[in-house]
């Protein structure tokens, strides 16, 4: 059963954002190939972190909203974990 969500993705500020933007669109790659589909994105761009993240200060912050099998979420979140440049990340049903 698909499932909506929405998943906040903040990315290290020590890329460009372009290849942050490549970065998000690996993400969305993955909800694909996972049989869901990907709705909208927002792109809120370089923004201040409320505090501190490994260091940093700022990140590239991303909203996708998709849906995606209930059983496929855990993989996201393991998908989000071994990705060097995601800080920070929720995933929420809608």
């Amino acid at each position: 059963m698909l499932n909506k969500y929405e998943s906040m993705v903040v990315i290290a500020p020590t890329i460009s954002e372009e290849n942050a933007k490549k970065e998000n669109e690996s993400i969305k790659d993955f909800i694909k190939e996972n049989g869901g589909e990907v709705i909208k994105t927002d792109e809120w761009g370089k923004k201040r972190l409320a505090y501190q993240i490994n260091k940093f200060k700022e990140g590239y912050y991303f909203i996708n909203y998709f849906t995606l099998d209930v059983t496929k979420v855990n993989e996201l979140d393991r998908f989000y974990k071994l990705n060097e440049y995601v800080i920070r990340n929720n995933i929420l049903t809608k």
